[in-house]
C-alpha cells in the first residue's frame, strides 16, 4: 500500500479546469459492491447495514486507498445492525432490524430482494401507459431525508481535505427508464414520446431541490450517472431528443446550487461527443471500451478539448482482475499521455469497482498515477 494521502483541493482544481502537478484519483464505486470487501465485512452486513457500518465502510475506503475523490453511497436505514437469519449456497437471508423487513441477498449477483414483495430496488414502479398512470405511480421528490444528509455531512467532515466526497444521482431520462422498466421505456420512446417526456419531467422537477440539499450538507461536487445515453441503446438523434435535455437541466441545477458536476455516460458515446461537449459539465466520465467501441481518453479529449476535465476509463473488470502491475501501469501511463500535458484529468475506472477485485489491484492503479504522475507528465512533455 502507498503512504500518500488524498487531496480534496487537488481534485477541486481539476474539476475547475486547472492543471494539476499530479493526477488526482477517483474511486468509482456503486452501492455496497466493493465497499464491503475493503471494509472487511460480509456483503449482507453492508447491504442491510447500520448508519455506523456504512460510515465505517466509506472511511475504510479512504484509509486503505487514500483517493482524492470518492462517491457517497448512502447511510443504511437506521442505527441497528442487521441480523442474519439463514445462509445457503445461493443467498443470505437477512432481517433489517431498523425496518423489520427481510431480504434475500443473492450470492451470484449480490442482488437484494425484498422477501415480502419480491421486488428489487431497480424494478419498475408499475405499468405506465398514460399520464394518469404516471401521476399515480411516480412519487415526487420530497427530500433526501435527515439520516442520509447527516451521513453525508459526517463523511464530508471526517474526510476533511483527504478526499472530495461526491453524492450521486441520475438524470431524469435514466430515472424514467427505471420507472417504466428498460424494455417498456424503449418502446414508449418510440410509441409515445410525449408520455416518456412527461415522466422525465416528473423526475426533473426535483433536481434543484436535490442539489440544494446536497450543497447545504456541505457537498462541493456531484456525480451524475447516465447509463443509457449511448449509441448502442439509442440513435444519436434519439439521444439528442430524449437524454441530453435532462443532462443539461441537471447540470444547470447543480451549477445553480454552486456544485461542480461530473457526468458519466456508459456505452458508445463516440457519435455524440460533439453534442455532449456542448453541455457545460465540469467533468466528463465514460465507460471502458465495450461492444467493439474503442473509447479512449484521446478520442474523448479531441471531442471536449484541452480545457475540460476528463475522468479516465481504466478497465475496472478485466484489467484489475488480472492484478498485473505492469499492465496496470501501462494502462495508466497511456491514459495520462492521451489526456495531454496541462489538460485537467482525473484517473478513474470506466465503471464501478466490482466486488471480485482485490484491493491490491486498486492500490497498483493509484500508485501508478500518484507516485509516477509528475515524472510521467514531464516525460510526455519532453517527447512532445
Amino acid at each position: 500500500m502507498h503512504d500518500m494521502t488524498g487531496d480534496k483541493l487537488l481534485a477541486l482544481r481539476a474539476l475547475a479546469g486547472e492543471p494539476t502537478d499530479r493526477v488526482p484519483v477517483a474511486l468509482f464505486t456503486w452501492g455496497f459492491e466493493y465497499l464491503w470487501r475493503v471494509a472487511g465485512i460480509e456483503p449482507w452486513q453492508l447491504a442491510c447495514g447500520s448508519h455506523e457500518t456504512w460510515h465505517s465502510a466509506h472511511m475504510a475506503l479512504i484509509d486503505r486507498h487514500a483517493p482524492d475523490l470518492i462517491l457517497y453511497e448512502g447511510c443504511g436505514s437506521g442505527p441497528q445492525q442487521p441480523r442474519l437469519l439463514e445462509e445457503n449456497g445461493e443467498c443470505w437471508v437477512v432481517q433489517d432490524e431498523n425496518t423489520a423487513r427481510r431480504y434475500s441477498l443473492l450470492k451470484d449477483s449480490l442482488t437484494l430482494v425484498d422477501l415480502a414483495s419480491g421486488r428489487k430496488g431497480c424494478d419498475p414502479v408499475g405499468s405506465i401507459s398514460s399520464e394518469a398512470d404516471a401521476d399515480n405511480l411516480v412519487q415526487p421528490f420530497k427530500g433526501w431525508g435527515e439520516d442520509y444528509l447527516n451521513g453525508l455531512r459526517r463523511l464530508i467532515r471526517e474526510a476533511g481535505n483527504r478526499a472530495l466526497v461526491m453524492p450521486h444521482h441520475s438524470p431524469a431520462y435514466i430515472c424514467a427508464c427505471y420507472a417504466f422498466g428498460f424494455e417498456s421505456a424503449m418502446e414508449t420512446i418510440v410509441r409515445d414520446p410525449d408520455l416518456f417526456h412527461h415522466v422525465c419531467r416528473m423526475f426533473q422537477a426535483g433536481d434543484r431541490f436535490r442539489m440544494r440539499e446536497w450543497a447545504d450538507a456541505g457537498a462541493e461536487a456531484v456525480f451524475i450517472a447516465d447509463g443509457w445515453a449511448s449509441c448502442d441503446v439509442l440513435s444519436p438523434g434519439m439521444v439528442k431528443d430524449m437524454a441530453l435535455p435532462y443532462q443539461r437541466s441537471i447540470t444547470d441545477a447543480a451549477h445553480e446550487a454552486g456544485l461542480h458536476i461530473v457526468m458519466w455516460s456508459e456505452g458508445n458515446i463516440l457519435p455524440i461527443l460533439a453534442m455532449e461537449a456542448e453541455i457545460p459539465f465540469d467533468a466528463f466520465a465514460f465507460e471502458q471500451p465495450r461492444k467493439g467501441a474503442e473509447i479512449t481518453v484521446g478520442k474523448v479529449r479531441q471531442g471536449f478539448g484541452k480545457e475540460r476535465c476528463l475522468f479516465g476509463n481504466v478497465d475496472s473488470e478485466m484489467l484489475l482482475l488480472q492484478e498485473d502491475r505492469n499492465e496496470i501501469e501501462q494502462a495508466v501511463q497511456m491514459q495520462i499521455r492521451e489526456s495531454g500535458k496541462g489538460a485537467p484529468f482525473v484517473l478513474s475506472t470506466g465503471s464501478p469497482l466490482p466486488s471480485n477485485i482485490a484491493p491490491a489491484a486498486v492500490d497498483m492503479m493509484i500508485e501508478a498515477a500518484r507516485l509516477n504522475g509528475k515524472q510521467l507528465l514531464g516525460a510526455f512533455e519532453t517527447q512532445a
